[in-house]
């Protein structure tokens, strides 16, 4: 695999990995992680990796295993090691109507839940659980390569992160994480969310289509909605116009109010890993 990103404190130990959290994103497109120092409440590492063709499972789990830090550092004795995956088997069930025990009839609602094993992801702060099929080869391997992993679907830490984040905002906010083959976007209305999706899209024009179906679908007042922007994007770039041709309050998420980023990683923009660093924010 291609190292796109290698930021590790030097200060970072076996010895003072208990005191760390490891969270880890395993993408479509890359492999990212990071370690936190639960103490200081800082960024320890950074690090992402582009992931090779995948066309199965076993392609994945080979991938994963082939990373050097599987051999060394992440068997070091985490406090906690959360683990997230894109997925696009997921189901939303509101507090008020989730029964436990009756994960395996909720996971009717996803497409395809054969050999995968059914989790269920609690997501407090918008009062919902997240329904997720993870094929039952990978679930077994992450609890082999990590000691006690907790697993979560990206849409539960992205919108836990999203809430507890940006609970301030009152208007309607439409959050787009922009990745190189896939978007997340979540709207928010009167501090509620209204709607949330995963999709492919691997260029501007894509986006552009998304943006207006959304408008569309869910009568978006574009004049007096809020927009974030997270992950690959920057301003002024091809994403970023085709936003800005829609909308004017624009701004980009801030992983720095999620976790401090020491000098190694001034260089890192903000919004880059947002979506990786919600993660410390699930239980």
């Amino acid at each position: 695999m291609i190292k796109l990103l290698h930021l590790v404190d030097d200060e970072f130990q076996s010895q003072t990995a208990a005191k760390c959290d490891l969270l880890i994103h395993i993408g479509i497109e890359s492999i990212q992680y990071t370690i936190i120092d639960k103490v200081r409440d800082e960024l320890k590492a950074l690090v992402e990796y582009e992931l090779p063709v995948i066309s199965n499972e076993g392609d994945l789990i080979e991938a994963i295993e082939g990373l050097s830090e599987c051999n060394k550092e992440f068997k070091y004795p985490f406090n906690k090691i959360k683990i997230s995956i894109d997925t696009y088997q997921f189901t939303f069930i509101p507090d008020e109507l989730y029964q436990s025990g009756n994960d395996e009839e909720y996971a009717k609602f996803i497409t395809n839940t054969q050999h995968s094993v059914i989790l269920c992801n609690p997501v407090p702060a918008a009062k919902l659980k997240n329904i997720i099929a993870i094929n039952s080869d990978l679930h077994r391997a992450l609890n082999r390569i990590f000691h006690h992993p907790k697993i979560y679907g990206q849409a539960s830490t992205f919108i836990q992160g999203i809430i507890k984040n940006f609970k301030q905002n009152t208007e309607p906010s439409i959050y787009i994480d922009i990745h190189k083959k896939h978007i997340q976007i979540a709207y928010f209305k009167q501090s509620e969310l209204s709607f949330y999706n995963m999709f492919d899209c691997i260029n501007a024009t894509e986006l552009n289509y998304f943006i207006l179906n959304i408008i569309e679908s869910l009568q978006v007042d574009i004049e007096h909605t809020h927009i974030i922007l997270s992950g690959n994007v920057i301003k002024d770039d091809e994403f970023c116009q085709r936003i800005e041709k829609y909308f004017n309050d624009i701004t980009f998420a801030d992983s720095r109010v999620i976790v401090n980023h020491p000098e190694l990683f001034n260089g890192v923009s903000s919004q880059t890993f947002f979506s990786l660093l919600t993660l410390d924010q699930c239980e």
